[in-house]
């Protein structure tokens, strides 16, 4: 009956021990990479387990937020750089 009773312990604190390392290994391995990605912003891929940049649908498309032509897009950015010239010019000079 003793040896029975210290089998049974032995058993149980193997299975004890076996359980936290597997919640353990769960969580080094699938919950603390999850959570460090949602706190630097990306999206976390389960499928893939990998943490992915998010990226504008504008970049795809070509369509800046607003616009309805993906010509706009090609064209905004080069107008701040024609009034750089004229300002200096405006300036009395001394």
């Amino acid at each position: 009956m003793n040896r029975w009773i210290t089998t049974t312990k032995l058993v149980l604190v193997g299975l004890f021990v076996v359980a936290t390392l597997s919640a353990a290994a769960y969580d080094w391995w699938f919950v603390w990479p999850a959570q460090k990605c949602d706190q630097a912003g990306a999206w976390w891929d389960p499928k893939d387990h990998q943490c992915l940049t998010p990226m504008p649908i504008w970049r795809i498309t070509g369509h800046l937020p607003g616009t309805t032509s993906p010509a706009a897009a090609r064209t905004a950015p080069t107008a701040p750089a024609a009034k750089a010239p004229a300002a200096a010019e405006a300036r009395p000079k001394s």
